[in-house]
């Protein structure tokens, strides 16, 4: 990769950040002053015990975003990747405003005690209990991994492991419920399919017309 893609690549990067950052922050401070929020615990759902030590998983998401960057050196393909990205982040903000949640099953926790208490209050703090469905957190993992396993045969092998590890992480660290991320698979998975395997409507018309007579 030149200097000159090098640099398109950073800028491309920089401005989907922005986006994802700006505008999570934003709808969930607006969400915070809404009526008619959602709740969509399943039955038994607080029941799931509560493991801080789970927000080790939760946090690989950075290393997630800090690979795609970084592992792919190809400007065409990274450009496919921040289409995938804004279309998926897009998709969640509209779902963000239209059918708000919020998650209110968080232990109430004091910033006291252990380091590790004391990261998980933090992240409680920077991340509202807002902007739950789909799961923006478990869509990105699991777009990540179908991108390198699209960029090189057998990286998802790698990488899809701990992309289902973190969308455990996210019910055992109490940031979203079990329906979050089953909306939040099928969103990363649907964004890839519709930047990197479009399905072609030809094909599709075709099933519905007639064959031709034989001459």
């Amino acid at each position: 990769m030149s200097t000159r893609d090098r640099i398109i690549k950073g800028l491309l990067f920089l401005a989907i950040l922005i986006y994802y950052v700006g505008g999570y922050f934003l709808i969930g401070f607006a969400t915070a002053h809404r009526s008619g929020i959602h709740r969509i615990a399943l039955p038994y759902e607080s029941q799931i015990p509560f493991v801080p030590e789970m927000i080790f998983a939760y946090l690989l998401i950075y290393a997630f975003t800090a690979s795609a960057y970084v592992g792919i050196d190809d400007l065409a393909f990274f450009k496919k990747v921040v289409k995938s990205f804004f279309l998926c982040v897009s998709f969640h903000f509209i779902f963000f405003l239209v059918f708000p949640v919020e998650y209110t099953l968080r232990p109430s926790l004091d910033y006291g005690g252990s380091w590790l208490n004391k990261l998980i209050v933090f992240y409680y703090w920077l991340d509202p209990v807002y902007n739950c469905f789909p799961s923006l957190h478990v869509s990105n993992v699991f777009l990540v991994s179908f991108f390198f396993e699209r960029y090189r045969k057998g990286l998802g092998k790698i990488f899809f492991p701990f992309a289902w590890l973190v969308a455990v992480s996210v019910v055992f660290v109490k940031q979203h419920y079990i329906l979050d991320v089953v909306s939040g698979i099928f969103v990363g998975w649907l964004c890839y399919r519709i930047v990197f395997k479009p399905i072609s409507l030809t094909k599709g018309v075709r099933i519905f017309q007639a064959p031709r007579s034989a001459p």
